[in-house]
């Protein structure tokens, strides 16, 4: 009985049976498919390389990539996730919904100092609420001096240390949406200014106050029009300051309302002329000599005739 098993023949086994199929000689060897490993700073210039009108899907898109690594997934998005949203659940008033105000899934309103929805978070002290509140009254008159009516402020104020002494932190966020205004289809303006204040003391009781300030513009607007058809431009900007004058208290002084004030002014202001005058006029400058242009003659034909050759593969006139 044993010798009739062991001299029947073995079947043949098909290649997908526990059988490799072997390599032909000369071919490159196949490696394993290894999934991307990109770095931090990777990421985020890839994020900067993005339209800005399309943040939402581009932040998406890299977290989806490297969601496997959690170290690095937290790292990217504490560092570009500066999206804001607006929140209608406060009574009193619409704010902004962003890191500086959040405590879970949960936002504290600016207006009522209440969370919505409700939680046991965390709260400012009785002192930096009151400079919040002063902070949020003069920056509604702010907005009335440079943006539209439906433009949305919100102040929020934190400690950053055990006491005042230590410093707090102030974040001014200002967001102004437009829709089918003049010759605009739809733009968006998002401007967040990071304020930190520190403090030295000084002779006589006196307190030296350094401000530091980080701001960042989100810049986006489509427009469609006979002479230049369908443009979309966006784009982000940031800048950062520092100020140091002299105080004579942590929070109670109107002198900490106004050089937030005057930083926070002076600081936009230049970003926008910096958009106005660099960005937005290099933009028209190139529109104007790749495109044909009616009402200034034809400034940019020759331009646009050597772009259209290029692009069918042939040989730009001279």
């Amino acid at each position: 009985m044993t010798e009739e098993i062991q001299n029947q023949p073995v079947p043949e086994q098909s290649a997908g049976e526990d059988q490799q199929p072997q390599q032909e000689e000369g071919q490159p060897e196949q490696k394993a498919y290894e999934p991307p490993n990109p770095t931090i700073k990777e990421c985020i210039q890839l994020n900067q390389l993005m339209p800005i009108i399309d943040i939402d899907k581009n932040i998406d898109a890299i977290s989806s990539v490297i969601y496997e690594n959690d170290d690095l997934l937290n790292e990217f998005l504490q560092k570009v996730d500066n999206r804001t949203k607006v929140c209608k659940d406060d009574p009193k008033g619409e704010f902004i919904m962003c890191e500086q105000n959040r405590d879970g899934d949960s936002y504290r309103s600016p207006i009522s100092n209440k969370y919505f929805p409700p939680t046991d978070g965390k709260y400012p002290s009785a002192p930096l609420r009151e400079l919040e509140e002063k902070l949020n009254k003069m920056f509604k008159l702010y907005l009335k001096h440079y943006y539209s009516i439906t433009t949305i402020c919100s102040v929020y104020c934190w400690e950053l240390g055990d006491n005042l002494a230590e410093g707090y932190g102030v974040a001014v966020l200002i967001k102004n949406s437009l829709t089918h205004q003049k010759k605009v289809n739809t733009g968006s303006w998002d401007s967040s200014n990071l304020i930190t204040v520190t403090f030295d003391n000084e002779a006589g009781g006196k307190k030296k106050a350094k401000y530091t300030l980080i701001s960042t513009v989100n810049l986006a607007m489509s427009f469609e029009g006979k002479v230049c058809g369908k443009v979309c431009l966006s784009g982000t900007i940031a800048r950062s300051s520092h100020y140091t004058k002299t105080v004579s208290d942590y929070t109670n002084d109107e002198a900490h309302i106004t050089n937030i004030g005057v930083l926070v002014e002076d600081m936009e202001n230049s970003i926008r002329n910096t958009l106005d005058t660099v960005y937005l006029m290099k933009s028209k400058q190139i529109i104007d000599t790749a495109r044909y242009n009616p009402t200034e003659g034809k400034p940019g034909i020759a331009q646009a005739n050597a772009l259209k050759e290029v692009w069918k593969g042939g040989v730009p006139p001279k």
